[in-house]
């Protein structure tokens, strides 16, 4: 499952300068090209582009066989880089940084850059047990995992079917030394095709939400993503006016999407959707 990790902040530079000091920041050999979000004027679209050894990037694309074979061409031709790139957006409606991609090296270096380049501070979104609920509860069509964590000791426990949170065993881990962590559910949003619908998984500790793939493209349409940060943003609690502002923009792009040619809306990149 492809996985964004989110971050939140308090306070940043203006979104134009912002995307000026951002834009051709480089990092070594690496470096970040940044834009407004053509789709949202609140978002800031970043590519981190780094190069990767050949073995590495397409081993993790292509089986063994395959992989050894393709690796041996290339060097054979001279390449033993490639050029990859890391998506993030950073929105100034949700206060949020998300990253397309695990909390792994690459994107600790791209954050690490990030907040020295724009003298911020970006940390980790975290979500209550009671939050978690309220999420589900009120952005869900069917809530399909859990995950509780004991706080006294070392042990997770997973509970998975049809109505989860109506079965007895949840019931009964409801409550302390036990800790609702992780929730899969169905969310409750505006889809762009309403044929390819899917399950979403947030992780209440470390800020990842992961989607299910549909084995065509790896990552889903901004326009949708854009819904399920929004919906996390408005349960841990952003302020009133940027609830309202938030609001007022997500049903213009509703408006928006409806007239919008499906086919052209799921490219494999986050950017050729709302």
């Amino acid at each position: 499952m492809p996985t964004i990790t989110i971050l939140r902040f308090d306070e940043l530079p203006r979104l134009e300068e912002a995307t000026a000091l951002l834009n051709g920041k480089k990092n070594g050999a690496n470096w970040i090209s940044a834009r407004r979000n053509k789709y949202n004027q609140d978002e800031i679209f970043i590519q981190y582009w780094y190069y990767e050894g050949v073995e590495s990037g397409i081993n993790r694309a292509f089986s063994e066989e395959d992989g050894y074979e393709i690796v041996n061409v290339l060097k054979e031709n001279g390449r033993d880089k490639i050029l990859k790139r890391r998506y993030a957006f950073i929105n100034y409606v949700t206060h949020s940084l998300e990253v397309y991609g695990g909390l792994d090296s690459r994107t600790k270096e791209l954050l690490k850059l990030i907040e020295k380049t724009l003298k911020a501070k970006f940390v980790s979104l975290t979500l209550t047990q009671e939050e978690l609920v309220e999420l589900y509860t009120k952005h869900s069509a069917e809530l399909t995992k859990v995950t509780f964590r004991n706080q006294q000791r070392n042990e997770e426990i997973s509970i998975t079917g049809k109505n989860v949170a109506a079965s007895q065993e949840f019931a009964e881990l409801f409550g302390y030394p036990w800790s609702l962590r992780e929730i899969c559910f169905r969310p409750k949003i505006k889809f762009m095709n309403e044929h390819n619908k899917y399950v979403v998984s947030l992780n209440g500790d470390k800020g990842t939400l992961r989607v299910s793939s549909n084995d065509v493209f790896q990552w889903r349409p901004r326009f949708e993503i854009r819904q399920l940060i929004f919906a996390i943003a408005t349960v841990i609690g952003i302020t009133d006016q940027a609830k309202k502002e938030a609001g007022m923009k997500v049903s213009a792009n509703f408006e928006k999407s409806e007239g919008l040619p499906a086919p052209h809306n799921f490219g494999v990149t986050p950017t050729h959707a709302y």
